[in-house]
């Protein structure tokens, strides 16, 4: 049976990252979103209420506190012994603005999180948060405060950096969600493939490659182990694993998303499956043909 921390995160795994608000030409975002409403406060700030809502569809929404503000559900943490500097998959993040993401992995230096009323990496917005996207902080950095870590009924703790968690779950040096990635994996590192592809550098070739001349490929040494996966999974031709993210690639890249979509019941449209890859659909297809996937 799978353990309830590991339900938890695929949930949040698979929810897409991109604007779930409206624009609003005079007062920007409107903090209208799905996840307000279903916590029953919407139209205003949702990052705390959208980790509630992920615990809730899961079915855990019993083992953490129904609030809306970043110091409350901290005090509650610490005032439970559930309150940790150390990450753990799963955990609330206090961040030093006031704003709450789900731990989503974590190595030595880097804690990796997913949120909601977040906003893009890189993106230019005011400083207002319009979706739900992942990040990546320092773990050291002054503007992570600390996690509160729940304790999940079923006793399992999830993946942990906590050398004394009190659920009593055995550090690791690292852990990385995909589809297949095991709690304890072997040398701390999860999915530890024969090689490794840049999700930035596959991105980049996919907007490069298609308009260029015939044969352009931007970065081939990234974009040749997910053709390969790609012609694996019978939907590209061998012919065309080239390192050339091209109109084929693109076409073969975007069957792999809608087949991943239904196979788990996610009900990806539009940019979800256009053929440019996202993190969580280029980590489940590197699961599968052993090839990490890096930032």
């Amino acid at each position: 049976m799978k353990a309830q921390w590991r339900t938890l995160i695929d949930h949040v795994e698979a929810v897409p990252e991109r604007i779930y608000e409206n624009w609003n030409p005079h007062g920007g975002w409107d903090n209208d979103t799905q996840w307000g409403r279903e916590f029953g406060e919407n139209l205003v700030p949702w990052c705390v209420e959208w980790a509630w809502d992920e615990y809730h569809d899961a079915g855990f929404g019993s083992i953490v506190p129904k609030v809306d503000n970043v110091v409350v559900f901290s005090n509650w943490a610490r005032s439970r012994g559930q309150w940790s500097e150390y990450p753990s998959i799963g955990a609330w993040t206090n961040f030093g603005n006031g704003h709450c993401e789900l731990v989503v992995g974590f190595d030595a230096h880097t804690v990796y999180t997913k949120g909601g009323n977040s906003a893009k990496s890189g993106a230019v917005d005011n400083g207002q948060g319009n979706g739900v996207w992942s990040h990546s902080h320092p773990r050291r950095d002054a503007y992570v405060i600390g996690y509160f870590a729940p304790r999940f009924a079923d006793g399992v703790c999830p993946p942990t950096a906590d050398p004394a968690d009190p659920r009593g779950g055995h550090p690791v040096g690292s852990w990385r969600w995909s589809p297949t990635a095991s709690p304890t994996p072997p040398g701390g590192t999860s999915g530890s493939g024969t090689g490794s592809v840049s999700l930035a550098n596959v991105i980049a070739a996919a907007k490069a490659d298609r308009p260029a001349a015939q044969g352009s490929a931007l970065h081939p040494a990234d974009v040749l182990p997910v053709e390969k996966a790609l012609a694996a999974e019978g939907l590209l031709a061998a012919g065309r694993v080239d390192g050339s993210y091209g109109s084929d690639t693109y076409a073969a890249y975007s069957a792999w998303q809608k087949a991943y979509s239904k196979l788990h019941g996610l009900g990806w449209t539009g940019e979800d499956v256009n053929g440019i890859p996202g993190r969580v659909s280029l980590q489940a297809l590197g699961s599968k043909h052993q090839f990490t996937v890096k930032d």
